[in-house]
Order: structure tokens, then sequence, then C-alpha cells
């Protein structure tokens, strides 16, 4: 993630642009900076430039926001900072926004350290934020990268699971990928007495461990039968 930021910074504009700088004359950063500290990542503005305008901007979508634990939404309709984000004061001083060059306001012009505006929370980089349980609230968010699969099909006999006769032809470990295709191939083939001597029509189902249909997106999904003469 860290990683990401860096590059957009970099490439941005079709960059790397010769000659240009990220930093004031006054050697203030014109970005944030993301580092690691244990297992929280940290957005630590301590040198980054403050002003009313032309000020870095980091900004992410109320709803990602609230899953993540970074926000809580109440029933007014009003929100507050989450369990999983925290505010962090250079010095353990909190700074007048009042009397200070500030980055961010409310609907009335008051100077505020953070808001939501256009469905999205917006921070100020008058002091760091501190982002916590990335894994578990991201685990939460997105679920388990790998989860069991269950196909059925009526080509093959029954088989008898817990209590229940059921088509089940094979569980299948599925690992979730960003982007790609998946293929799934058994290292031991194991071959079932068929159903039926003649093969007309067939129905194969793709099902989660609730009983509820595979939703794998846009795209194909070829699932391939291979049938043995005896």
């Amino acid at each position: 993630m860290i990683n990401f930021f860096e590059q957009r910074r970099i490439l941005n504009y079709d960059g790397p642009i010769f000659g240009s700088k990220f930093v004031t004359d006054s050697g203030k950063r014109l970005y944030v900076k993301f580092r690691w500290e244990g297992e929280d990542m940290i957005m630590d503005n301590t040198e980054v430039y403050t002003a009313l305008v032309k000020s870095p901007l980091f900004s992410f979508h109320q709803t990602l926001a609230i899953k993540m634990g970074w926000l809580r939404k109440s029933n007014d309709g009003t929100f507050a900072l989450g369990p999983n984000l925290r505010q962090e004061f250079v010095n353990d001083v909190i700074p007048d926004l009042k009397n200070k060059v500030h980055d961010l306001q409310d609907d009335n012009g008051n100077p505020v350290f953070w808001n939501v505006q256009n469905d999205h929370f917006v921070s100020s980089t008058t002091c760091n934020w501190r982002f916590m349980n990335l894994n578990n609230a991201f685990q939460n968010v997105v679920g388990e990268k790998s989860r069991s699969l269950f196909v059925y099909s009526d080509v093959g006999g029954s088989n008898v699971v817990g209590n229940q006769v059921t088509d089940l032809l094979r569980e299948i470990n599925f690992h979730r990928e960003g982007k790609g295709i998946k293929y799934f191939e058994p290292l031991h083939i194991q071959y079932i007495p068929v159903r039926k001597e003649v093969v007309d029509i067939t129905e194969t189902q793709v099902a989660e461990t609730t009983g509820e249909l595979s939703n794998f997106g846009e795209g194909n999904t070829i699932l391939t039968l291979h049938f043995k003469r005896t």
C-alpha cells in the first residue's frame, strides 16, 4: 500500500518530470508520508506543508472507513473516529488551529482536524494519523483469502455427507486472487461410478459451504468432467 502511493506520487502526470520537486523551498514535503510502526501504519505529517489552499490531501470513502473501523456513524447521521484510527500530535501538543495555518474547515469555516465531505473522510495534515488493526479489519471486509468450494453433479452416484444424501462430486480449496485466472486440477484423480450408462444432459453446480451458489464475477467458469471407460 505504501509503495503504491509512493509510485503514484512519482509517476503522476506522466512523471517522473525532469526538474520537478516534492518539497517547498523551506524543505516541507508536498505529500503525505506513510511509514510502518510494528503492525500500525502511520501517516506522518510532521514535515508536511500545511496551508488552506494547495496543501496535500488524503481522503477515502466513508463506506471503507466504516468497515475498516476508522469511522463510526451514529443513527442521527453524525460521525466519530472509530477504534482503528487514532490522532497523534507532535510532542503531545494539540495545535491551536484558530491561531495557526490550517488546511481543513467545516461548513461554517471553522478549522477542524477531520470531516466528512461528499461521502469521503478527509484528514488534516496538522496532526499524524495511526491506522491500527489493519490485517484483521481488512480480513473482515474482504473475507478469507482461501475457502472451500463444493462441486455437485448428477453425473455420478450420490454420496452420504453427514446425515444427508447429496450429489457431491468434489471439494476444492479455492484461493482468491486480485486478478488473473484461477486453475485447479486435483493431484490424485479418483473416479466414481456414473449414475447412468447413457449420459445426455448433466447438471453441475459450484456452491459455498453455506449451500449458496458461488459467484465468480464476470467471465466464464469452466468445469471439465473426465470420463474413463472401464
